[in-house]
């Protein structure tokens, strides 16, 4: 009687495991699909809502974590007053590298030597002057060729009183009258590396006595006097 009692609840044990062990799968089955659609259903209300919002709103195609990168602009120093300027590579403030080439370009250009140059259109206008006085008898313009006297007589600008340089001791007293009337002094040679221009100025000024404000030197010279197709005339006259 026993016997068949205890077979009877072993038997009774054996049936219901199986039964309790599906019910816990079907109820975590459940509790996970129940939870994804409470995400799905969060992650559709907040799209909704973000793509209502007027401003404020996240952009979905942006990157939010982009890479830092090395800063592309002029390191700014801080200067005394408390205001920002931009350092360039070259340690100058405020000054670009294209400014400070064409400052020392000027500067090359242009030496502190106290003598003044003047540039081919310059001298185009003051030779366009000195034709115009011609007829009228006067001469406030006086170029002067300061070349080896062959070169003089190969070709010079029409006008130009021949003056060497290395022998304008014994030439200025004959110029001296013409060089003195005149209010632009306009010495020149060939140019380029030709620096007997240069020195013929500095002695008409500092030698001869003629004021040095009315001096001045013509940096192209013949050469590129004749490659602007500028008058050209020969011999050993001035015209």
């Amino acid at each position: 009687m026993n016997a068949e009692n205890h077979d009877g609840e072993n038997a009774s044990l054996a049936n219901d495991g199986p039964s309790e062990g599906r019910s816990n799968s079907c109820c975590c089955r459940s509790v996970l699909k129940s939870g994804l659609v409470i995400v799905a259903l969060s992650s559709f209300l907040a799209l909704t809502t973000n793509a209502l919002r007027s401003s404020g709103s996240i952009d979905l195609s942006r990157n939010y974590f982009r890479t830092l990168q090395a800063p592309v602009n002029p390191v700014q120093e801080q200067n005394s007053n408390g205001s920002n300027s931009e350092v360039n590579p070259a340690g100058n403030t405020g000054e670009s590298i294209s400014d400070q080439d064409t400052t020392s370009g000027q500067e090359e250009a242009q030496p502190d030597d106290g003598i003044q140059r003047l540039t081919f259109e310059d001298v185009h206008d003051h030779f366009m002057t000195a034709e115009e006085m011609v007829g009228m008898g006067e001469s406030i313009v006086a170029f002067v060729d300061a070349r080896v006297r062959d070169q003089y007589e190969e070709g010079h600008i029409p006008g130009a009183l021949w003056l060497y340089h290395y022998e304008s001791g014994d030439l200025i007293d004959a110029l001296r009258p013409q060089l003195e009337m005149a209010f632009f002094i306009i010495v020149y040679c060939n140019g380029g590396d030709c620096e007997d221009s240069l020195y013929l100025a500095a002695d008409l000024g500092s030698l001869y006595g003629l004021p040095p404000e009315n001096i001045y030197v013509y940096e192209g010279g013949f050469n590129e006097w004749k490659e602007r197709e500028m008058p050209v005339v020969t011999g050993s006259e001035a015209r």
